[in-house]
């Protein structure tokens, strides 16, 4: 297979053959071309990886032809060929888009080096290309899983709301897929080619969170050694996400409120006054509006996150989508594991409908996940599916019911009765949550670690690392 399709535009043959012969030699498929016109016809067909041309040649000289060229597709880079004495004029077509020049008599060694180099950046571009096509498809609304009127309500909303600057924000329960709306919005705005930038705002504390979001300059304080860019300037003309924003602090929602109202701030330690133009989605899995009424959250930083809310309904709410999710999720990990399971079994099915799914889609996804892993025929039936889903909560069991002093299971536990109910307690929290570790941490009143560690203890393993 050849290394590349390359075209030499040059109007002596001499030229063209030896070039031809060199690159030939090197695996490469070449094809020629007397002038610039005949060059055009043969881009527009062939669309070569790389096009090596003269500069100076009759008719259409070369800085034109690489013009030309950049109109079919800017992503084919152009080495021209240039006289010592016209060395200016090749610099002025890198400044206009070429990727390089060559000066008389050609140095076939750095020839074959820019050559290279120009297939690799050719290939990087197009794979750039694809990627960002890829995460437009991914994240865009329109292929978003569901088909109930309250999720069509939401799809709704996001067509509204990208097109505008306007600040949003999500609320939904842990795991209905908040981060994959901000990402839909940004995805169908207009600013889909610039920054999406994203935060989560309870995994730091205060003063780590502050830096992230307004950046420090050097010697700001103990270890900063260099000056950090922060979120905000990060998504200059593009999007910032900051998910859990009803964890940030009274002190740093002082702070945001300025930013918000004034479109401006200073890095920490700095005097410099930045102005970043950002679109602001903020989410939560809280009822801002009442912890604003409390008191518990700043009301005017509250209304100046919401002016558009987007809600997003509990999966609970909408079980016409879980036959929708079970497929897509049943095809991805299947095709992931190169197993060809096709189906549930209908027992399997009414099981996973009459859950009410705590964690929503996020514990759905990890259900389907563990029962593909542990399938070993063509259906998922009842007995891959976890004995959590088979034999969920009692409905009156709520989140107060999971809460137990941190000593109780720092402890050392000998008793195997208090081992069982241990990982009970854990199993119930790590439901609640869909798998998300560090909010089941939070239930059951303990530090992260420990629940990690007892995680390990106990080997539950059929939940995601969160």
């Amino acid at each position: 297979m050849a290394q590349g399709k390359i075209l030499i535009v040059d109007d002596r043959k001499n030229i063209l053959e030896v070039l031809s012969s060199i690159l030939e030699d090197e695996g490469y498929e070449v094809t020629t071309a007397i002038n610039a016109d005949a060059g055009i016809e043969i881009v527009s067909s062939v669309l070569p990886d790389v096009v090596v041309s003269d500069i100076k040649m009759p008719g259409m000289d070369g800085i034109s032809f690489q013009k030309v060229i950049n109109e079919i597709d800017g992503d084919i880079p152009v080495i021209l060929i240039t006289a010592y004495g016209s060395i200016e004029s090749a610099v002025e077509a890198i400044k206009q888009g070429a990727y390089d020049y060559l000066t008389k008599p050609i140095d076939h060694d750095r020839l074959k080096i820019i050559i290279q180099r120009a297939i690799e950046k050719k290939k990087y571009a197009v794979e750039n290309r694809q990627f960002r096509k890829e995460l437009q498809n991914k994240y865009s609304y329109a292929n978003m899983i569901g088909s109930s009127p309250k999720i069509r309500k939401v799809f709704e909303m996001i067509r509204t709301v990208s097109k505008t600057l306007s600040t949003v924000l999500i609320q939904g329960e842990s795991g209905t897929g908040k981060e994959l709306v901000a990402r839909a919005i940004h995805y169908d705005s207009p600013r889909k080619d610039k920054p999406l930038i994203g935060l989560n705002c309870s995994a730091l504390s205060e003063g780590l969170l502050e830096s992230e979001l307004f950046g420090h300059e050097k010697g700001a304080y103990t270890g900063a050694n260099t000056r950090r860019i922060g979120r905000f300037e990060m998504a200059h003309q593009g999007t910032l996400f900051l998910d859990e924003i009803g964890e940030v602090s009274p002190n740093l929602q002082v702070k945001l409120l300025r930013v918000l109202q004034e479109k401006q701030f200073e890095r920490v330690g700095g005097a410099e006054t930045i102005r970043p133009d950002f679109r602001l989605v903020t989410a939560t899995n809280k009822d801002l509006r009442s912890e604003a009424l409390k008191g518990s959250f700043r009301e005017d930083l509250y209304y100046r996150l919401s002016v558009i809310t987007i809600k997003i309904p509990p999966l609970r709410e909408r079980k016409e989508d879980i036959p929708l999710l079970i497929t897509h999720f049943l095809h991805k990990y299947s095709l992931r594991d190169g197993k060809s399971i096709k189906s549930l079994s209908p027992d399997a099915m009414n099981t996973l409908m009459k859950y009410d799914w705590p964690g929503n889609i996020r514990e759905l996804e990890n259900c389907i996940e563990r029962a593909v892993v542990v399938c070993n025929t063509d259906q998922i039936g009842s007995r891959e599916i976890a004995d959590e889903i088979c034999e969920p909560l009692s409905p009156n069991e709520d989140r107060a019911s999971l809460s137990f002093p941190s000593s109780a299971i720092e402890a050392k536990i000998d008793d195997m009765d208090l081992h069982r109910q241990e990982k009970e307690l854990i199993l119930s929290a790590l439901r609640k949550t869909g798998g998300n570790k560090a909010e089941a941490a939070r239930l059951l009143n303990i530090h992260r670690r420990t629940i990690y560690n007892r995680i390990r203890k106990y080997s539950i393993g059929f939940l995601k690392d969160k």
